[in-house]
């Protein structure tokens, strides 16, 4: 069961940190039950699918420096706005990963990227455009939360598409070394709300944030299994 705030409750900020981390296992634990998950663990892992998957993330990678910029259109503190400008500075380009790596395993076709999202990827890209432009960036730090920790709960599904696939790190740079600069960023995301979410109201909206974006995440990951079933 996702854990929500009664009405009105106020946590302290190390305290909300840690309901929300448990907020966020939970939703993952419902992921770990879909098709997808099963489809990868229990089966041989098809280029075909390895392909439609990393073809959905530079998808909405590709927005995420740019609906991370427009939330700085709402009024925040000095100090969250400065966050906001240098993380849409690091998150530009990455989806250029994402082509590396389909490349270095000729799983690249330039029109590919003139295909259109799955139905949850646009909705997790429009979700994060909306958050940003409407609540502004101290709500946008629940999808930082869990997006910039994703690697602790994709391990074993990476590890298995990887061994499948016979990848090694020079194809696999997006959830690579990618990984090693997120760990850093964590630290930073987790700070930011330590500081800024402090009212019932800004807890709320990222945990609500961090819980809608990760389940339209894992809508995103059973419409590729469909896709590949």
């Amino acid at each position: 069961m996702i854990r929500k705030h009664l009405p009105g409750a106020f946590l302290l900020s190390t305290e909300f940190i840690q309901a929300l981390r448990l907020a966020v296992d939970d939703q993952w634990k419902v992921i770990r039950q879909g098709a997808f998950w099963r489809q990868v663990m229990d089966r041989p892992v098809t280029h075909a699918l390895y392909r439609d998957l990393m073809l959905q993330v530079w998808h909405y990678s590709r927005h995420n420096s740019m609906n991370q910029a427009v939330a700085a259109f709402v009024p925040a503190p000095e100090g969250l706005l400065k966050f906001v400008y240098r993380h849409a500075a690091e998150e530009l380009g990455h989806e250029k990963m994402v082509v590396h790596d389909l490349r270095s395993i000729e799983l690249f076709d330039e029109s590919d990227l003139l295909r259109a999202p799955l139905p949850a990827t646009e909705a997790l890209i429009g979700y994060l455009y909306y958050v940003s432009l409407r609540y502004g960036p101290v709500a946008r730090l629940g999808y930082s939360f869990w997006a910039e920790g994703i690697y602790e709960h994709i391990q074993a599904p990476f590890a298995k598409i990887c061994a499948d696939l016979k990848l090694t790190s020079k194809n696999v740079t997006f959830f690579g070394a990618h990984a090693e600069a997120d760990e850093e960023h964590i630290k930073q995301v987790e700070e930011m709300i330590t500081r800024f979410a402090q009212s019932p109201q800004q807890q709320a909206l990222v945990q609500q944030v961090a819980l809608t974006t990760l389940s339209l995440t894992g809508q995103l990951l059973e419409q590729v299994a469909a896709r590949n079933s």
